[in-house]
């Protein structure tokens, strides 16, 4: 307690606050931008730390963090465009309900559930490091391909109205996210000659494209007389429901996205899909989903959130970050001789609670300078269309180029904005592509070293009771929605002929 209390006393120095704030708002900006990103971010700051403090400088990279996670947010919701991967679930919603002109309540569900979902992470970190680094020592390579499995899961229930295009799309994805060089071996695949393929197609490339440029087509194909329309931002005010309905549906979400922070390789990307999943299913009005669910909006964003403390957990008690981010952490630590490890809480106890205690302030403060941010980007909606199309496109094409510096990114994020359009005017889902190509390496890299691991003895992973627990959630949760769906069509006969 006494740690906690000293780490609280070096985090409400005014300075440090500032520090919060500052490395908050810069955050937000990162991540609102297309092509930019919270590892961007706190990359691009850390040699803005090397003559600060160990406390601040791992307070300035927090409020990065966690500012650059959220902002992906902001765009997600007013332009259906993803500033990051994981607010692609959060666009499904949000773009439906500025449609009903209900902008700045989204906007502030987002706000809300993403301040929460980060704060329950560093509560967690706080409290249940330890207990927590146990379970992240148990998940190995065996454990990850259930993962990436029950991920893909997301599939079945984001693609009900048609499962087979649903499947399909995921298919060919996990086929593409084959492109590039082998995970393990390290062999070239289907490159084709070009050594812009050696790394893949860039997730964060393809979704810029999948989800802005469908989004600028439509804008073309209106009369001149609509281009010039404006959305509608709406109250900010949040109705009572929204609170009372999804307190159960907030903590669940960010429990998930903790857990999932705590896998390495998995991160906010991955537990804003699965987060938004496990609240579709558990709902009772499922049919909500895709058109403005405001319990879709909380799950993504508690979720998503929830994964950057998850992904500290690892890294301050084993040394093993859990997510990109967490890397440059780790990095920035050893720089100002901090070393993560099993005696990291007593040989540098005042730096490391001076980090949690403002991870936790930092996701308070978060509230407020995202409400901040949402009542100046909500004006976005009242620029006419013919110009956000323009702004659209130059923002996408610069902040792609910006992420490798190559033109080539480019023409890959306009193809598959083309790609997104067909696909959307003939009624097959883009979210598939996502999941597939953001699980893809991840189940890939698994399945070739748990292969390696048990060659020839395949059935003893099941030894191992982390990976037969994950394997039952899988399992589950393919089932689930085509069960459920049994049951409410045998419900439905039973009540139109009530005598069968």
């Amino acid at each position: 307690m006494s740690n906690i209390l000293l780490g609280l006393s070096n985090v409400v120095q005014p300075m440090n606050i500032l520090i919060c704030l500052g490395g908050l708002v810069i955050g937000v900006l990162f991540g609102a931008l297309p092509g930019f990103s919270a590892t961007m971010a706190v990359a691009v700051f850390v040699p803005f730390t090397y003559t600060m403090e160990p406390g601040s400088a791992l307070l300035l990279l927090s409020g990065l963090y966690c500012g650059g996670v959220y902002g992906g947010s902001i765009p997600a919701v007013l332009v259906g465009i993803p500033g990051t991967p994981a607010s692609a679930p959060t666009a499904l919603e949000g773009k439906a309900l500025v449609k009903k002109g209900e902008a700045g309540r989204a906007l502030n569900l987002v706000t809300m559930a993403s301040a929460f979902g980060g704060f329950f992470s560093s509560c967690a970190l706080l409290i249940c490091a330890p207990l927590l680094a146990k379970i992240a020592m148990m998940v190995g390579a065996p454990e990850q391909i259930f993962v990436a499995i029950f991920g893909l899961s997301v599939v079945v229930m984001l693609s009900q109205d048609n499962l087979f295009k649903g499947c399909m799309v995921a298919i060919i994805s996990l086929l593409i996210a084959c492109f590039g060089q082998d995970p393990v071996l390290g062999f070239p695949r289907f490159t084709y000659g070009r050594p812009e393929l050696t790394g893949g197609f860039d997730v964060t490339i393809v979704l810029i494209g999948l989800f802005s440029l469908p989004e600028v087509f439509k804008m073309l194909e209106d009369p001149l007389a609509k281009m010039a329309e404006t959305g509608k931002v709406g109250s900010m005010k949040l109705k009572m429901s929204d609170v009372t309905d999804n307190i159960f549906n907030a903590f669940r979400s960010a429990i998930w996205g903790t857990m999932i922070g705590i896998i390495p390789a998995a991160g906010p990307d991955i537990a804003a899909f699965l987060a938004y999943n496990e609240a579709r299913k558990s709902s009772k009005h499922p049919e909500e989903f895709g058109n403005g669910a405001a319990a879709g909006i909380i799950a993504a964003e508690a979720g998503n959130n929830g994964a950057t403390g998850g992904s500290l957990i690892p890294l301050l008690t084993l040394g093993i970050p859990g997510s990109a981010p967490a890397a440059i952490f780790l990095g920035a630590m050893i720089i100002h001789g901090v070393r993560p490890g099993p005696t990291l809480f007593t040989e540098h106890a005042e730096t490391v609670y001076t980090m949690i205690v403002g991870f936790a302030v930092i996701n308070l403060l978060l509230y407020f300078v995202g409400l901040a941010y949402c009542k100046g980007g909500s004006m976005v909606l009242k620029i006419p269309k013919a110009i956000l199309a323009t702004v659209i496109v130059v923002l996408a094409t610069v902040g792609t180029f910006s992420i490798n510096k190559n033109l080539f990114d480019v023409f890959v994020m306009f193809g598959a904005g083309v790609l997104g359009y067909i696909m959307v005017r003939n009624d097959f889902p883009t979210s598939p592509i996502a999941l597939a190509l953001l699980l893809g390496p991840m189940l890939e890299k698994a399945v070739s070293i748990t292969t390696t691991m048990y060659e020839g003895h395949m059935m003893d992973i099941f030894t191992r009771p982390l990976t037969t627990i994950l394997m039952v959630f899988t399992i589950f949760s393919f089932i689930f929605p085509f069960a459920k769906s049994y049951l409410e069509k045998k419900k439905k006969a039973q009540q139109t002929n009530p005598e069968s």
